[in-house]
C-alpha cells in the first residue's frame, strides 16, 4: 500500500486517532485506579488509627482503675504521664504480632510530638514541625513519606491523628501503610496499558488495512473504468455499486459528468459541422461568382453586378460570425453589461418601429399592448437585440396576413413578456431544442437566418438574470415569454 494512497492515509489516520484515544483512556485508568488504591488506603489508615486509639483507651481505663485501687492521689490524665508512656510501650509491644498491625506500622508520640512507641524497627524521631502543628489544632494529616525499615528506604503512606482529651491534647497516634503494593499494582497496569494498547493499536490498523481495502474496491473498479473513458467511447458509463453511500453517489455523480460530456462532445460536433454548413454556401457562392467573373473580362455593370452579389455573400458570412463572436463573449462570460434605468415600453416601441418595415411587407399586423410604463434596470442595447431577434423570427415564420402581438406585464418583482405569433408554430418536440444553436426545425425553415437568433436571445436574457421560454399559441402559432427580474440584486457581469 503506497504512502501516498488514500488507503495508507486512512489508516494511519485512523491509527492515531485510536492511539490518541487509548492513551487518554488509558492516562484516566491510571490515574483513577491510582486515586481509588489511595482513597482505599487513606480509609483503612482511618479505621486503624480510630480502632487503635479505642484500643489504647480500653487499655488506659483498665489501667487507670487498678491504680486508683492502691492510691487515690494518682494523676489519670494521659498527658504528659509517665504510666501512659509504660501502657502505650506495653500495648505496642503486645501488638506486634497481631494481624491487623502485620501491613500496618502504628508510631506513638506525647502530646509534645516526642516519640514513645513504634511497631516496627524504624527509627521513630520527633515529630516534623508542620505536622505536629496541624495536629495540635485537632487535624488529621495525610503524607507520602520514604521511612528507613532495617536500614533500606520505603515508601509509606501515613496518617497522622490527635486524641483529645477534652480540649487538650493527650497523644498521636501515627499509622503508616507501605506503598509497596500500590506500586506492585500499577506498576502491572502500565506494564498491561504499554503492551496491550499499543497491541490494540497495531491489531486495529492491520484490521483497517483490510476493511479500508474492502471499501474502496468499487473505487478501484470506477478507476479501472474512467482509465478507459475516451472521448470516441462517451457512452460508456460507471457500474453503480449499489452500498447506498458516498461511494454509490460519486459513481452516480461520475456518471452524470460523463453524460454532460457527451452531451458537450455532441453539441460540440454538431456545431462544428453546423458552421461548416452555414458557412459552406457562402464561400460556394463566393468562390462561384469570382471564377465566372475572372473568366474573362467584363463590362462595367457585370463587375459592379458581381461585386454586389459578393459583398451580400460578405455580409452574410460577417454577420454568422458577429453572431457567434457574441454567444461565444456570452459563453466565456467575458461580455460587461452596461445596466442602466430605461423605459421598457419605449425600448418596445423603438424596436416595433424598426421591425414594422418588415411586417409590412408581408401584410403582418405588429401590435404592443401594456397596461402601464415599466421601469426596468437593465443593458438598453442587449435588451434591445433580444426584442429584435424575437420580433424578427415571429415575423419571419408567420404567413401573409398574420398577426405578431407584443404584451408587457409587470408583476412583484419582475417584467413578463410575451412576443405571440400567428404563424405555423413548433411541435412539442422541437421545443426543448429551439434555442439550441443552429438548429431548425423543418426544411421549409432552413433558408431562414443562421439559427442563432434565437440562442442569442436566451443568452442574453441569462445575463441579466432572467429567462426565456416558448409554447405553444392557441389557435395557432407560438408565443415566447421573456421574464427578467426588475431590479436585479446584483449586475452580471459576463
Amino acid at each position: 500500500m503506497p504512502f501516498h494512497s488514500i488507503r495508507f492515509k486512512i489508516v494511519l489516520w485512523h491509527m492515531l486517532i485510536l492511539s490518541l484515544a487509548l492513551f487518554i483512556f488509558g492516562t484516566v485508568l491510571y490515574h483513577n485506579f491510582y486515586l481509588k488504591a489511595s482513597d482505599d488506603t487513606d480509609d483503612i489508615l482511618r479505621s486503624r488509627a480510630k480502632g487503635f486509639e479505642q484500643s489504647i483507651n480500653t487499655y488506659w481505663e483498665a489501667e487507670s482503675m487498678a491504680i486508683a485501687q492502691g492510691n487515690r492521689r494518682v494523676h489519670f490524665t494521659k498527658e504528659d504521664n509517665i504510666n501512659f508512656i509504660r501502657l502505650a510501650r506495653r500495648w505496642v509491644e503486645e501488638k506486634i504480632n497481631d494481624p491487623d498491625l502485620i501491613n500496618i506500622v502504628v508510631r506513638i508520640f506525647d502530646a509534645h510530638g516526642n516519640p514513645i512507641a513504634s511497631s516496627r524497627n524504624i527509627p521513630i524521631a520527633h515529630l516534623n514541625e508542620s505536622i505536629f502543628h496541624n495536629v495540635k489544632k485537632g487535624a488529621d494529616h495525610f503524607e507520602n513519606v520514604f521511612l528507613m525499615e532495617d536500614e533500606k528506604p520505603s515508601s509509606f503512606r501515613t496518617l497522622t491523628t490527635p486524641v483529645m482529651e477534652g480540649r487538650r491534647l493527650a497523644y498521636i497516634v501515627q499509622v503508616a501503610s507501605p506503598l509497596s503494593q500500590i506500586h506492585t499494582v500499577l506498576r502491572s497496569l502500565r506494564l498491561s496499558l504499554l503492551v496491550l494498547l499499543p497491541l490494540t493499536v497495531i491489531l486495529t490498523g492491520l484490521s483497517g488495512v483490510f476493511l479500508v481495502q474492502l471499501t474502496l474496491k468499487p473505487v478501484d473498479q470506477m478507476i479501472e473504468t474512467i482509465h478507459q473513458i475516451r472521448a470516441e467511447n462517451l457512452k460508456l458509463r460507471l457500474k453503480i455499486p449499489g452500498t447506498r453511500d458516498e461511494i454509490e453517489s460519486l459513481a452516480r455523480t461520475f456518471n452524470e459528468m460523463i453524460a454532460r460530456l457527451d452531451e458537450a462532445f455532441t453539441t460540440q460536433r454538431q456545431f462544428m459541422e453546423d458552421i461548416s454548413h452555414e458557412l459552406k454556401t457562402p464561400l460556394a457562392v463566393l468562390k462561384g461568382e469570382l471564377e465566372v467573373t475572372l473568366k474573362k473580362i467584363r463590362s462595367t455593370q457585370e463587375y459592379e453586378t458581381a461585386m454586389h452579389s459578393i459583398l451580400e455573400e460578405v455580409d452574410r458570412l460577417a454577420g454568422i460570425v458577429g453572431n457567434l463572436l457574441t454567444l461565444a463573449r456570452f459563453d466565456a462570460k467575458t461580455t460587461e453589461l452596461d445596466a442602466q434605468p430605461l423605459d421598457l415600453n419605449a425600448l418596445i416601441k423603438d424596436a416595433i418601429e424598426v421591425m414594422q418595415v418588415l411586417a409590412i411587407q408581408k401584410d403582418i399586423t405588429l401590435q404592443f399592448n401594456s397596461a402601464h410604463t415599466v421601469d426596468i434596470t437593465a443593458d438598453k442595447n442587449h435588451l434591445r437585440r433580444l426584442i429584435l431577434n424575437l420580433l424578427d423570427n415571429a415575423i419571419k415564420y408567420t404567413p401573409p396576413g398574420g398577426k405578431v402581438s407584443v404584451d408587457l406585464r409587470q408583476q412583484k418583482e419582475t417584467v413578463d413578456l410575451d412576443i405571440a405569433d400567428t404563424g405555423v408554430g413548433i411541435l412539442p418536440k422541437d421545443l426543448p431544442h429551439i434555442f439550441d444553436r443552429f438548429y431548425r426545425i423543418d426544411k421549409s425553415r432552413r433558408s431562414a437566418g443562421f439559427g442563432l437568433g434565437l440562442s442569442i436571445a436566451q443568452s442574453i436574457a441569462l445575463a441579466h438574470g432572467g429567462k426565456i421560454e416558448a409554447r405553444a399559441n392557441d389557435p395557432q402559432g407560438t408565443v415566447f415569454t421573456v421574464s427578467l427580474p426588475l431590479k436585479p440584486k446584483q449586475v452580471i457581469e459576463f
